[in-house]
């Protein structure tokens, strides 16, 4: 009897959809047919509009705020699906997409997956609840997405019910390698063991140990904040104040706590390198802050931001001081710069962030470029005026280039990889299938070509390690005003397996050593005929300096005995 009941619970049928207020097609944003269907997660807005506190209905509510980079993001991974259509790789075999805007909340994200979940070609949206997935059929067979970590991780344990794989471009929290968690979870970026491990490696070389950090108060903050803390205590380097923000801008405490971190900032003169694990509207909001506070740092970014042109166009962003920055290694960018040059005037209805961005920048068409990108967030979150179609067909040509200013070629790359890395494992699966049946093979299955695949992408070989990551490596960059205007340049690469960095100019290599003239220490290094004289309470890299005690000498200067991290090795240089 007990058996029975066990058998009959395991075959309950969940109803996901039963008279929503919204409509599945309402729901998805973006959309195209194909034998093979790929889902997409993406928060191409910044946020959900409610006039509560709190949810007091469980309504999905409207989302505001078009964020202009996440919105290329999309564009990417719909570019990637086209590229391989276009090509020999998947032959009489057409791969179709499934995007959804995620508007930067767990929620939204979760209701989007339980589509991607329910049943195929079933007349009603539903999920079946089964003790075995193995021969069960939904509606697409793997996930690109979600971007944020936190975000990500809600949406992996809801994936790994079905073993369908999910590939990141863009979560890095370091949880999300442990596959007892996140079995069906890969991603083609590192880790964020291996970016704090850079971070610290720099910053411990240019002689700095007195440093601040700001993260946000979720599981990629934390996380990150958790890792570097490591990382720092294993290289005498101290951390002289931890600000943590909320994660999400529907918070409306962030205002107070940037203020409040701002504060924290100017009260701790010493510390002239701050470490910044933030998303872009959050570092947005606080460098403008900044700039009206006069408040000049040297400030590391991380890979989520720091090639960010909403950003880098702040007005005075020069005032912030010196941005160093890691991001995501580059490819070749000259098939995306041609598909943005001929996006539709007039996109079809199956593309409605396409048609959101066209209205928008209508809306928009006598802002100057550097104001274009807030005039669109802010337009997107109140009702648009009509504009004359011929309006929208003048300004859309006339803002040609606006979409590819705005291009991070770290995150496209790490989107095609992730579409390209799903295509080739497909074309391993269905050499001995017919794939134009869409019942030819269930996600677990593709699942288990995936973790194994390898494939070459400009002319580099791609493949996951045994925990789902594709460990591509980094750019370092640094901001400099050029002309005028801020411009984002190549510093070096950094090598996760020797970790060095690589200098390709004596230029380059100059830049570096000018990093070392910045001074950011909790005390002044000890002379010698002086010793170090520290307290319980105190880090170790603050101290008094005293004289030696009779009979005994020190002849050297400085906190630490740091050594040279320039080699003089031939070009390319590798820094240690």
């Amino acid at each position: 009897m007990a058996l029975l009941i066990i058998l009959i619970t395991c075959f309950v049928i969940f109803l996901v959809t039963s008279q929503p207020c919204q409509t599945p097609d309402d729901f998805v944003a973006a959309t195209s047919p194909g034998h093979i269907m790929i889902g997409g997660l993406f928060a191409i807005h910044e946020k959900m509009l409610s006039s509560e506190d709190y949810p007091r209905r469980p309504e999905i509510q409207k989302c505001v705020g078009f964020d202009i980079s996440i919105f290329l993001h999309t564009l990417a991974m719909i570019h990637s699906i086209e590229m391989i259509n276009n090509s020999t790789l998947l032959s009489g075999v057409k791969l179709g997409y499934e995007i959804y805007d995620t508007c930067t909340d767990v929620t939204v994200a979760m209701a989007a997956t339980l589509r991607f979940l329910s049943k195929f070609n079933c007349s009603r949206e539903i999920v079946e609840l089964k003790c075995d997935y193995s021969g069960y059929m939904p509606r697409v067979k793997a996930v690109i997405g979600a971007g944020y970590s936190e975000i990500t991780m809600a949406v992996s344990r809801m994936l790994n019910l079905q073993l369908m794989p999910q590939v990141s471009y863009e979560s890095t929290a370091e949880i999300l390698s442990d596959k007892i968690r996140f079995p069906s979870f890969l991603r083609t970026v590192p880790s964020d063991f291996y970016q704090t491990k850079a971070m610290v490696h720099l910053i411990q070389k240019s002689g700095w140990n007195w440093i601040g950090i700001i993260t946000t108060d979720d599981d990629y903050g934390r996380l990150a904040l958790n890792t570097f803390a490591i990382q720092t205590l294993a290289n005498n380097v101290c951390i002289a104040f931890k600000e943590v923000l909320p994660a999400f801008l529907s918070d409306d405490t962030i205002e107070v706590r940037i203020n409040q971190t701002l504060e924290k900032i100017i009260a701790e003169a010493q510390v002239n390198v701050i470490v910044v694990f933030l998303r872009q509207f959050h570092v947005f909001n606080l460098f403008n802050r900044a700039i009206q506070r006069n408040i000049n740092k040297t400030w590391i970014a991380s890979d989520i931001w720091s090639t960010a042109t909403k950003i880098t166009t702040i007005p005075n962003i020069k005032r912030i001081g010196q941005v160093v920055g890691f991001t995501f290694r580059r490819g070749n960018m000259s098939s995306f710069h041609a598909f943005l040059q001929s996006l539709p005037v007039f996109p079809s209805d199956n593309n409605k962030p396409l048609n959101e961005y066209a209205t928008l920048l209508s809306a928009c068409a006598y802002v100057k470029d550097s104001d274009l990108s807030q005039c669109i967030s802010n337009h997107s979150q109140g009702t648009l005026a009509y504009k004359a179609n011929e309006d929208i067909e003048r300004n859309f040509s006339l803002r040609n280039d606006f979409l590819w200013d705005y291009t991070e070629p770290g995150f496209v790359h790490s989107i095609q990889l992730a579409v390209f890395a799903l295509g080739y494992a497909i074309r391993d699966l269905c050499q001995a299938r017919d794939c134009q049946n869409s019942n030819a093979f269930q996600p677990w299955e593709l699942l288990d070509v995936l973790k194994n695949v390898t494939f070459t992408d400009g002319g580099n070989s791609f493949h996951f390690d045994d925990h789902g990551d594709m460990n591509t490596g980094y750019d370092v960059v640094l901001w400099k005003e050029i002309s005028g205007h801020m411009t984002i340049t190549k510093l070096a690469q950094y090598d996760l397996k020797s970790d060095v960095f690589i200098v390709a100019d004596q230029e380059t290599k100059n830049e570096f050593r000018n990093l070392k003239q910045v001074q950011s220490k909790c005390s002044k290094e000890c002379r010698p005929g002086q010793m170090k004289k520290t307290t319980r309470s105190q880090h170790i890299c603050c101290y008094e300096c005293v004289n030696c005690p009779e009979n005994h000498y020190s002849n050297q200067t400085g906190n630490y005995s740091h050594y040279d991290m320039y080699s003089d090795t031939p070009e390319p240089f590798l820094l240690g």
